[in-house]
């Protein structure tokens, strides 16, 4: 079981990707539709690619991307319901969680004195080993808002959907991050004391967990997951996150046909999908 954990936020949107595409250095990549059912198209990066890195500004935008190239693949994708999924093994697990119909996850102010509780709350449950376990990021996608420019009231840019492949943290970056939680915030971060205030965080076993949720019901593009059981080391690789005052690091991925993806049908906001 787990002694300690540390809980990034994000929200999902229903919605289409964003539609770009340029060259190896430059391109956030489009999703494009796969013309036969039960299959989709996955961005993975070319089998030549080492590693990528783009900079985000303090609105929480990413710049071009640099050392990129992709490979489009279309893979078997499966529905995930029904299945007795485990953070642990898998990576991920559709739970349950019904919210307030008045809470606007576009206000910062509400999405950070309600939801953070409220996700903190779940994960404890979900997790009963964990002693300690606290929000400290949220970002909200939709394709829609990001054409407008939209902006969450009183806070950042809302994004995109993500239509690449990949993983958030690594093995360097993850405890890393976790030190600097305990730290002084940085311009970047959403809260304005550090969430693990206090908390001695040397030689902690913790975990980070994604808590994703519909805004609304999902009808287009809906999120998936490998299912980590059949992902290995060597299929990963760095993507650099340069920040004012930081560096972070995710994985981007190449294409192996021993991964196995599945997604979760007409996702309602009443429904949260963990990601560890």
């Amino acid at each position: 079981m787990l002694a300690f954990k540390s809980v990034p936020v994000l929200l999902l949107c229903a919605a289409h990707a964003l539609s770009s595409s340029h060259g190896r250095s430059s391109t956030w990549p489009s999703m494009q539709r796969a013309s036969e059912p039960g299959y989709a198209s996955f961005n993975y990066c070319a089998p030549d690619v080492t590693a990528v890195s783009t900079r985000r500004d303090i609105a929480g935008s990413d710049g071009e991307l640099e050392g990129a190239a992709w490979a489009p693949t279309t893979v078997r994708i499966h529905d995930g319901r029904g299945r007795p999924w485990s953070l642990e093994k898998n990576g991920f697990r559709l739970v349950g969680d019904p919210i307030d119909a008045d809470l606007d996850l576009y206000d910062d102010a509400a999405v950070l004195g309600e939801y953070y509780g409220m996700c903190e709350a779940l994960v404890a449950e979900q997790c009963p080993g964990a002693t300690v376990v606290k929000a400290f990021d949220h970002n909200v996608r939709c394709e829609e808002g990001k054409a407008s420019g939209r902006r969450l009231k009183g806070g950042s840019n809302v994004q995109a959907p993500a239509g690449i492949v990949h993983g958030d943290y690594t093995a360097a970056s993850a405890p890393r991050r976790l030190a600097q939680l305990s730290e002084a915030p940085k311009t970047n971060d959403a809260l304005s004391k550090p969430p693990l205030d206090g908390v001695e965080v040397a030689g902690r076993r913790f975990a980070f967990v994604n808590v994703w949720r519909p805004i609304s019901e999902v009808r287009s593009t809906p999120l998936a997951c490998c299912d980590a059981a059949t992902l290995r080391d060597d299929d990963l690789l760095t993507f650099k996150i340069y920040y004012e005052d930081r560096v972070g690091e995710n994985y981007f991925a190449r294409h192996h046909e021993r991964h196995a993806w599945y997604y979760f049908p007409r996702m309602k906001r009443e429904e949260a999908l963990l990601i560890q």
